[in-house]
């Protein structure tokens, strides 16, 4: 047995100190939260540090959110079944669809048949690829001695990911099918009726009238300058994309979003829905409670909500309790706040966390149906107000030929 050392919170008020003997690092946490504290750092002195190997990253582009779904998925089944972590990392690099992943299974194997373990072999060469959140949680639940259930509960939590995503791009191609109709009529008009009235009424004497004349200007526009209107685009893009990169523009920004009606619940609970999962399934790996909060709050992209989560870990650090931080920062709906208090006094934190994340993903479902029902009658609005410009467009130069005609 090792003799580890540990920080943790007493009655969710005092940081205590002390040390405990077990055989390996997640059975360390487990005796401390039998004592009645929550683990905040647990440590050993005897072990040697893990050896540094040196080695460049291998250039690669990030992996989406469907091969992250396939590479953990066939990772995980084969862990489960008992294969080791080189001959499940073999099979995956002979047999994997995915002629990326393929190349990543068979360099991952490389890396830890050199030494290294797993999440340090994907930290060195494939840091970019996963990101910091998902390496994290690998190295988690390998060091609890359970990699494979925790890429299990990664599993569900990248499923959840990707099926809100397609919800939205559900959501979106109806407005869109309509936006590109009424470009295309745009486009038709500008370019054979418009230009056919010009012609009629310039026989007769006579100018095309203001907004058909317009069109048929910027169309002509785009067409002789497109690569200058492509320029300012991506230039006006660019900027933006800066912009948004200052502290205080993204903050302010995401203040404002945080205030608009419908949009800002959606935003709200589809940040708290990651930041709750990944806090539920490091909490299960064995990572101490602050550590999962910090990890947990990289997956937070509004700098509010991000704000708020990191006051909440500092007032944690202090001594207080996890739901005494929330309620005092307000980084939790209050509705959860008493789920998080229940998990605290009994015992049961990674239930809760669970149940909390179940919570706020039916809110994200409310939250996105409110979206959709917002959003459609919006674009069909702009839509007709397009249509609208069009039909007055074409009226005008109508009777103007008509008159030129008499």
């Amino acid at each position: 047995m090792a003799t580890y050392k540990y920080k943790a919170l007493k009655e969710n008020k005092t940081i205590i100190e002390g040390e405990i003997e077990a055989l390996s690092l997640r059975e360390a946490r487990e005796k401390i939260r039998v004592l009645g504290f929550i683990p905040t750092k647990v440590y050993s002195e005897e072990l040697p540090e893990s050896v540094k190997v040196e080695k460049p990253e291998v250039k690669t582009k990030r992996l989406s959110l469907a091969q992250k779904i396939a590479f953990t998925s066939e990772l995980e089944v084969l862990l489960s079944s008992g294969i080791s972590i080189l001959d499940a990392l073999n099979s995956i690099g002979m047999n994997a669809f995915d002629e990326q992943i393929k190349e990543i299974a068979q360099n991952l194997e490389k890396g830890v048949m050199s030494g290294m373990t797993f999440a340090h072999s994907m930290s060195s060469l494939y840091q970019n690829a996963f990101g910091n959140v998902y390496i994290a949680l690998v190295q988690t639940g390998e060091d609890a001695g359970e990699l494979e259930v925790t890429l299990g509960r990664m599993l569900e939590l990248l499923r959840k990911q990707d099926s809100i995503k397609g919800r939205i791009i559900k959501a979106s191609i109806y407005p869109a099918i309509l936006i590109v109709m009424m470009l295309a009529l745009v486009i038709l008009f500008a370019k054979y009726v418009f230009p056919a009235f010009a012609g009629l009424m310039a026989f007769n004497g006579q100018d095309l009238p203001v907004l058909a004349a317009s069109i048929i200007g910027t169309m002509n526009f785009i067409n002789k300058f497109w690569w200058l209107v492509l320029i300012v685009i991506g230039a006006g893009c660019g900027a933006i994309v800066q912009l948004f990169k200052t502290p205080e523009i993204k903050s302010k920004w995401d203040e404002f979003i945080l205030k608009v009606p419908v949009v800002s619940e959606f935003v709200r609970y589809i940040n708290l829905s990651n930041f709750m999962s990944v806090l539920h399934v490091s909490y299960e790996a064995g990572l101490p409670i602050i550590s999962g909060l910090e990890l947990a709050n990289k997956t937070v992209g509004n700098y509010n909500i991000k704000t708020k989560i990191f006051n909440s870990i500092n007032i944690i650090r202090s001594g207080k309790g996890l739901s005494e931080a929330f309620r005092k920062t307000g980084a939790i709906p209050s509705s959860l706040l008493s789920m998080i208090s229940a998990g605290e006094k009994s015992g049961t934190l990674g239930k809760m966390f669970k149940d909390a994340a179940d919570v706020i993903d039916k809110k994200v479902d409310m939250a996105l149906e409110a979206m959709t029902r917002l959003f459609e009658p919006t674009v069909i609005i702009i839509i007709a107000v397009g249509v609208l410009f069009l039909a007055i467009a074409f009226y005008q130069a109508y009777f103007g030929m008509l008159n030129s005609l008499f």
